[in-house]
């Protein structure tokens, strides 16, 4: 077999490259591996990332590797493997050959050798190092051939010498990365995870964001819809008007943020399936961070909710929780729903006054200084089957 070609400075600098280049793109490690494939033909190489959560994909790359061996290394061989037991004890980014984690003679008499590397036909003459070791997880770089070329292992050795600080960088920089990315995500997961469709407006009324049963809801194109502008509408001409209106009023408030003690204004909007109305309402935004935007001036929160799909759960939860009245309770399941005050104060037959009063008594028990911020606490409830 000839010898793999010279460690140069440019061969160096293109792995190199290629491993900074996969830490932004983990499609790009398959590559990476490929390359170093290529320097060593035939070599069998496994990168192998395991994750708290589960196994990383794009961090799994197997070169040269029979399939069957791969499902009986999952299915079996991983968890009975000398190799992976080593893992917590080897130095992070120091290339060792296999033989100083276990020797020939003990690896011969393991079932990992006898009926996992025979069978398939794989090489033990090995070297690899570990690249990370975490509390999320781990993950590795392998290599091995069926033969004992001491050449070649040494040359493999000194790759991994020089690769070992740059893929330990290119880690810890997928780690920031990721975790960049989750905190960006995270409002959007929330906001996701509400229990009524909602949708950010932006100044002109245009939609900016909504989440999935937001999207779901315009999808069905019942009940609201987007016009060619993005904005929100309603396939009924009054109705249509009636929440331009309100948007306009709503905007007016976020110009004059004095006035956002102001109760919510609804709006309905019928369906044309027979099934009841659905109930609109709006509010100023004072912060867009939560759901992952960037604040800017005007911005407005539509909840559109079905009362023929009420999160289960949640207004019990709330009212266990904060100690809220059988009154009380029924009056917050009318707020959230969308139900304007005063005919939420008709449905329940109590006089528009007395609604006022037992709102702010529902404010100060639960801390929700206004009616958008009793939804938003009703609508990241988790739905709750009592």
């Amino acid at each position: 077999m000839p010898g793999p070609e010279p460690l140069t400075p440019m061969l160096v600098a293109e792995l190199v490259g290629g491993i900074y280049e996969a830490a932004l793109d983990p499609r790009l490690w398959r590559d990476l591996v490929h390359r170093i494939e290529a320097i060593y033909p035939e070599l069998t190489i496994m990168m192998f990332s395991h994750e708290a959560s589960g196994a990383a994909e794009d961090l799994n790359v197997l070169v040269n590797y029979p399939e069957a061996a791969l499902r009986d290394y999952a299915a079996y061989f991983f968890a009975h493997s000398p190799y992976v037991d080593f893992v917590p004890r080897n130095q992070v980014g120091r290339p060792v050959r296999t033989e100083v984690i276990i020797s020939d003679a003990e690896l011969f008499r393991t079932e990992h050798y006898n009926d996992f590397m025979l069978p398939h036909g794989l090489g033990h003459y090995g070297t690899g190092m570990v690249l990370e070791r975490e509390p999320e997880g781990w993950a590795s770089l392998s290599f091995s051939d069926k033969a004992n070329d001491e050449a070649r292992r040494d040359h493999q050795m000194a790759l991994l010498s020089l690769l070992a600080p740059h893929l330990q960088r290119a880690f810890k920089l997928r780690r920031t990365l990721a975790e960049a990315q989750s905190a960006l995500l995270a409002p959007k997961t929330l906001f996701d995870s509400w229990g009524h469709a909602a949708f950010v407006l932006d100044r002109d009324g245009r939609v900016a964001v909504m989440n999935r049963r937001a999207e779901a809801l315009v999808a069905r194109g019942d009940g609201i819809l987007l016009n060619r502008l993005g904005q929100p509408r309603s396939r009924d001409d009054r109705c249509s008007r009636a929440l331009e209106g309100a948007i306009a009023a709503c905007r007016a408030m976020a110009d004059a943020p004095a006035l956002a003690t102001a109760e919510l204004s609804g709006v309905m909007l019928p369906r044309t399936d027979g099934a009841s109305a659905l109930h609109a309402m709006l509010w100023p935004i004072a912060c867009a961070a939560e759901f992952g935007l960037r604040t800017q001036p005007g911005q407005l929160l539509l909840i559109v909710s079905d009362p023929d799909d009420t999160p289960p759960g949640a207004i019990s939860w709330i009212a266990r929780r904060f100690g809220l009245s059988p009154a009380e309770e029924r009056l917050t399941a009318e707020v959230v729903d969308g139900v304007p005050l005063a005919d939420a104060a008709e449905r329940l037959g109590i006089q528009l006054s007395t609604a006022r009063t037992r709102l702010k008594t529902i404010q100060s028990k639960t801390g929700c200084h206004r009616q958008l911020d009793l939804v938003r606490l009703a609508m990241s409830v988790p739905s709750i089957r009592l």
